[in-house]
Order: C-alpha cells, then structure tokens, then sequence
C-alpha cells in the first residue's frame, strides 16, 4: 500500500494582494490584522510597471526599466495592462513576448521583493483588474500570474478592492461611488456598505481612458514648443520621445501642487543648447479638461444602472494617481455637490486585495470573518438570434451568483436542431461583440416558431466560468455547455514561458503510465497543487477521474503543492488505476 502524503498547510498560508496596474503596480499582505503595503527593493510602495530587455535573455523591471526609456526606448514597454487580451507581440532577438509573458516578468518581479521584505514566500495572491475587463483580458491577467508562478485564489474588481480598504470598519449603511482614474483605465462602481457587507450595485468605465492619456496632451503641448523652436521640419527621435513622456509625467504630478513648472530639456539635439519652458496648471487644465469631462458618461451610466441619483451617494472615494490632479478632484466635487473622502489613492486597491485575500484564510485575520464581498457581471450575456442581434439572458451588472432562463423558438420550419450562439457584450449586433463559442440541441421538428426552447443561464461566483442550459419543451431534449474564460496561450505555450521566467523555480516531470510509457513532457508552476494537475491531466485525456498519481512510493494529497513535495528536475509522475488499496 501506497504512503498517502499530506502536510497541513492551511494555517502557513498567506495570501497576498496585487494590484498590477498599467503605470505602477502595488502589493499588500495582512500583518497583525492589517493591510500593510509591502515596498520594494528600492523602498518604494509603488513598483513602475515598464519592463527593458536588454536582449532576449537580459532584462530589468521597475524604477531601473524606467530610467532605460531615454536611453533605449525601442528595448522598453510600458502599460502591458493595455495590452492583455490582444494580439500584442514584443520581438526581442529571436523572441516575440507577448502580453502574459511580459506582464508575469512584472508579477516576478513583485513576488521577489515581498519575500525579500518579509521573509514569506507567497504563492497565492488576490489581483485586481479593472472593472470593466472582459473575459479573455482578467484570463489574460491570470495567464500572466500562472506563468510568473503564482496561484490566483480570486480576481477582485478594482473599485471593490478599494472601497473594502477604507470601508471595513465602518458600520453605518451607506451607498459609496468608487471613482478610479489610474494610468490606463477609468472605472467607477457603486457599492452599498453595510457591516462588513460590500455589495456591487453597478461597475462600468472605460479601459482606454487614463492618465498616460493626459501625459500624451501634454507630450503633444511640449513637442509643439520643442519643434517652434528648432524648425518645423526637424523630427522627434525616439530617445527624445522618451524624454519628452518623463518630463511630461512629471510636470503632471508637479502641477498637483504647484502652480507652475519648470520643464527642461537637457539634451535635443547635437549643436542644440537645452530647452527650457514653463507649464502653469492652469494651462494644464485646458490641455486635458475633455479628457476629465470623458469621466461624466459612465458615472451616469452607473448611477443609472443602480437606480440611484446622485444626491443619493453617501461617499464618494478617489482612487488612482491622475485624482491627485486638483481638476479631477474638483470636477467630481462639483458633480456631486460634496467633497471626496481623503485617503491614499496609490495604495487602496492592493490593501482592498489583501483583505479580501483574508476572507480565504479568516483563522488568520479577525476583520476576515465579517467580511462577505458579492459582485456584478461586467458584461451583458446572450444568443444571437436571427436577425444577428444579440438577445441578452443576463444583462451587465447583474448581481452573482445568477441563473437566468429565458424561452426561444425555431425560425425555420422542422428543423432538426438549433445553433445556441454565446456573446458578451454590449453591441446591438451579436458579431460586434465577444464570441464566446456555440453549441447544437437537438430539437423536435416543428413548423416555424413552435418549438419552445428554454435557454438558462448560470453564472456562479467562480470567475470567468457561465454554464448554458437549452432544453426542448417538445422532446425532453437537453443540453448542457460550459464557458470557461479561454486563455491566447495553449498548455505548451504556457510551459514554454513558465520554463524561460521561472528556471529553476519551475519543475520538469516526465508523466508515464504504469507500462512505462511516457504520456506527457511539461514543466511544472511550483504553486500547481496536485488538485489542479489531476483536473489539467483529465482534460487533456491522459487520465481519468478514477486513477491517482504516484510520485515515487507517493501518492501526494489534492491540497499539497509541486513546491511541497521537494521534487527534482526530470522526476517520474506515474498515472495508475486506483485498486482501491
């Protein structure tokens, strides 16, 4: 008989919170009952997340990566946030990165410096993601972490995050507006807080809309000087773009508090002395003023969705870098005719996550067993119908858990079967919106609109995952799909990054049958639980629900870790028929 191996690892377990953001990135771990922002290796609560290859091989993360913008800008990427769920590609050398890889060089590069900070390693972590993320692009967020070795528990919506940061310790019922306007996407989202309750009323934003937007205002402002200066037909390279974004970026946090701001510009051109100019605030606010004014559409949409006015609004809290600037904080002031609440909108979205990250392990936090977080769907879900348009079952926020069933028919006379056809979105045309993927039903033939066909759908509190149900009045016939969230990268591919990032940290197996036979040759994420191996091996068919795997004269517990089980390179995992032994 087989020695079964498990450790009790759940009160070892600690949970960290990310919030992997398009111009910096924060993390945040619970300490003594409370979130404490972890700092970097430079001592910075906030970590810039700009990536430079040196060569393909070669790179750097952060503060580092982001001084190497002037001096190779065409070796360095910045809000890779933007990016996930895209076609986007970086050639390096022989390489093309493409968003999951570059993002997980970022989530390595917070891991590393938390350990480093604490002395903990984390393999488990909450994320945010915008609000307004689709499917494939929190999927992609999820790609990124698994390749850079961490274990997503949960993906946490952004303004949730933040308003569990401020909110969990207040007990009065109140309706709270988060306005989050961070360096590449604006969200906003309603929330009634209630005694550790924190319910999404509606979420809704624009995921191109931030503050390297305004920076490129006034990149555009400063380049129109720079070029008066030197002649209209002189070019802007791309070491003095890079220049020109730095200064940009911090004339913008210089005119926070300040009424002008000296802009210089040390190097131009060969022969060229420096170019100097001033910036008030002023000019600043014409600049980017449309681009605040942009932030009024889905405030409304939000308040419409939540079928509240904006009187109704208790509290109102400011997340993101770009609400530092004064108009921002005075356009929202003016909208709704009271003052935000004063709080630190760097650091709320990542304290958020660790709190929420608590809830998994409440033995460990007091404030974690009184905190129940429920959420919304961020996109409406439907069928195309015959005419192309999209016929929504669950409309976007729409609170989860949820099942939703509503009743179709046949548009063609006996017909044999139908074509159930699953988008997300928000376009009045199926096709402009996200196709998530089809399935037939057979159905009883009927003249045309006879056949009465009930279409449910379900979306539990696991993210990314919607069941859909059609069933055939007629015949009895039914027929059950899950969507999940499908990843850009294959298993393979994923292997091949985790291998390139992870090294050593990551574990090659040899999967074989009892004869021998080798089935499967893959690397490991070291914070892969046997659980999710076991699920990941049955989906690709090279084992079964009523087989076991061995490792050596082990057979490792569902809850135990590839970390836990201390294996080397190149170690056996036999597939055997469970006995019953």
């Amino acid at each position: 008989m087989n020695e079964n191996f498990k450790l009790d690892t759940t009160m070892n377990k600690d949970i960290i919170g990310i919030d992997f953001g398009t111009t910096n990135s924060k993390m945040a771990y619970m300490l003594l009952d409370e979130p404490v922002v972890i700092e970097n290796d430079q001592g910075s609560k906030i970590t810039p997340s700009v990536v430079y290859f040196k060569n393909e091989k070669e790179f750097s993360i952060g503060e580092q990566a982001k001084h190497n913008q002037i001096i190779h800008p065409d070796k360095v990427v910045s809000s890779i946030k933007r990016e996930m769920g895209t076609d986007y590609k970086k050639q390096v050398g022989r390489f093309k990165f493409p968003p999951e890889y570059i993002g997980a060089l970022i989530f390595q590069k917070l891991i590393q410096d938390a350990r480093e900070r604490t002395g903990k390693t984390f393999y488990d972590a909450v994320v945010s993601v915008p609000a307004n993320y689709s499917d494939s692009q929190r999927q992609a967020i999820m790609d990124a972490a698994e390749i850079a070795g961490i274990n997503v528990v949960r993906l946490i919506n952004e303004p949730t995050a933040a308003a569990l940061a401020y909110g969990i310790r207040e007990d009065r019922d109140r309706k709270v507006l988060v306005y989050d306007f961070g360096g590449g996407t604006f969200d906003v989202s309603i929330l009634s807080v209630s005694s550790g309750f924190f319910d999404v009323d509606a979420s809704t934003g624009e995921h191109r809309l931030g503050g390297d937007d305004l920076d490129t205002r006034i990149i555009a402002y400063i380049t129109k000087a720079l070029q008066k200066e030197l002649g209209k037909g002189d070019k802007i390279d791309l070491a003095l773009q890079a220049t020109l974004k730095e200064a940009a970026e911090e004339a913008k946090i210089a005119l926070s508090t300040e009424e002008i701001t000296r802009i210089t510009i040390p190097f131009v051109a060969e022969n060229c002395p420096p170019f100097t100019m001033e910036l008030t605030r002023q000019t600043l606010e014409s600049l980017i003023q449309d681009l605040i004014e942009r932030t009024r559409a889905p405030m409304e949409r939000a308040l419409h969705d939540a079928s509240l006015e904006k009187d109704e609004i208790d509290d109102i809290l400011l997340v993101g870098g770009t609400t530092l600037i004064p108009a921002v904080r005075r356009f929202v002031t003016e909208y709704f005719g009271k003052e935000p609440l004063e709080g630190d909108p760097y650091t709320a979205v990542a304290e958020g996550a660790a709190l929420a990250g608590s809830t998994y392990v409440p033995e460990k936090s007091r404030m974690a067993k009184n905190v129940e977080i429920s959420d919304v769907i961020s996109s409406s879900l439907g069928v195309k119908i015959t005419n192309g348009t999209l016929s929504r079952v669950i409309e976007r926020n729409t609170k989860i858990p949820i099942s939703r069933t509503r009743l179709y028919t046949n548009s063609w006379d006996y017909v044999p079967e139908v074509i159930i056809a699953v988008y997300q979105g928000e376009e009045e045309m199926a096709e402009d919106n996200e196709y998530l993927g089809q399935f037939y039903i057979s159905v009883e033939p009927m003249p045309a609109e006879e056949n009465k066909i009930e279409v449910t759908f379900a979306v539990g509190e696991e993210f990314g995952i919607l069941n859909v149900r059609a069933y055939d009045t007629d015949s009895g016939n039914e027929r059950t799909v899950k969507f999940e969230s499908r990843s850009r990268l294959s298993k393979k591919e994923k292997s091949k990054w985790m291998k390139k990032l992870v090294g050593k940290g990551s574990v090659h197996v040899v999967i074989g049958d009892e004869s021998g036979k080798t089935t499967l040759d893959m690397y490991l994420n070291p914070a892969t639980s046997i659980e999710s191996l076991k699920r990941e091996l049955i989906d690709r068919q090279i084992m079964t629900g009523d087989e076991m795997i061995e490792i050596g004269e082990m057979t490792p517990g569902d809850d135990l870790r590839i970390s836990d089980l201390n294996l080397e390179d190149g170690c056996i995992i036999t597939i055997r028929g469970n006995n019953g032994e």
